[in-house]
């Protein structure tokens, strides 16, 4: 019997087999698409090639947050194997802690932000305002932006690794044998062209991924009410891993994917969503029907004060 209360169980808390399992389906599925893609239609491979690949995403987030071991290490070596490639775990680990730890939205201390300071935006050229516009639709943000981000994101944190800088070189040792595994694997063992699977397998599923993180937050002058609520179903809602329940999560980021739900309704952080304007109980049908040409919200971050980030 696993216990949480205690150490002697390698699991963190006694449902974590729950992970475990979407670990293996996960990982199965990866497998079973890469090997069986000669006798499926290339729209299918790429369908679940999208879909496992955000699925690791999402397991990948779970694992950032200390679930389903007690051990880090063993957590690591579980995310480890980067099917989508474009992003050591971790350096997602390190920037999506600090996320955690600063003040949500703000573009300089918030690693998952969106939006420019007020005076950027002043110094900013015709083109540049565009683009922020535009990134605060879906059609951008799923397409344009997948790309960009992925490529952007790749190429920063490796030359951070090689000048060292905020232990990215040590994220990128790990990563590295992880790549070169997946793509031999990929294109070696299974027979898959690189091109195929990075369409899928790495652009795919990085904007299936980014359509979980479109409307997460919001920037207001109330710092502490940024986070948004999307009630999705139980298919969408367990390929995030209750991830969409945005505001349970940032209320006790400690919590597994599993309990989620409860902490939402103990915390009545649909009411506290809805106050804000940031409840969508059409799901992710209402979020792509509502703003996949029209901006989700103003691209200007707005500050009550000046932030503070809480990392040292």
């Amino acid at each position: 019997m696993f216990v949480s209360e205690t150490k002697k169980s390698i699991l963190k808390s006694s449902g974590d087999w729950r992970t475990l399992i979407v670990a293996v389906v996960v990982y199965g599925g990866w497998f079973a698409t890469i090997f069986t893609h000669e006798i499926m239609p290339w729209w299918v491979t790429f369908g679940l090639l999208t879909w496992f690949g955000a699925w690791h995403l999402s397991l990948q987030h779970e694992l950032v947050h200390g679930h389903p071991f007690y051990d880090s290490r063993l957590n690591v070596l579980l995310g480890a194997l980067s099917v989508t490639l474009w992003i050591p775990f971790l350096s997602f680990k390190r920037d999506h802690l600090s996320h955690h730890q600063t003040t949500l939205t703000h573009p300089k201390t918030d690693t998952e932000s969106y939006y420019a300071l007020p005076e950027k935006w002043r110094d900013s050229s015709w083109l540049l305002r565009s683009i922020y516009w535009a990134n605060r639709t879906l059609a951008f943000r799923l397409t344009v932006w997948s790309v960009f981000s992925a490529v952007q994101y790749f190429v920063v944190d490796f030359w951070c690794a090689v000048r060292g800088v905020a232990n990215s070189r040590n994220a990128w040792l790990v990563h590295i044998p992880g790549c070169v595994l997946v793509l031999v694997i990929v294109n070696n063992f299974a027979g898959m062209s690189i091109f195929e699977y990075v369409i899928g397998g790495v652009f795919g599923s990085h904007s299936l991924n980014m359509l979980r993180s479109f409307a997460e937050h919001k920037t207001l002058k109330d710092e502490s009410s940024r986070t948004a609520m999307i009630d999705a179903g139980r298919i969408m809602s367990l390929l995030m891993l209750n991830n969409n329940l945005h505001v349970a999560h940032h209320d006790q980021p400690w919590t597994p994917w599993y309990e989620v739900p409860q902490v939402a309704a103990r915390l009545n952080a649909y009411e506290r969503a809805e106050q804000i304007d940031c409840l969508y109980r059409g799901g992710y049908s209402e979020i792509i029907r509502r703003f996949t040409f029209r901006p989700y919200d103003q691209p200007i971050y707005a500050s009550a004060a000046e932030p503070t980030s809480r990392l040292r």
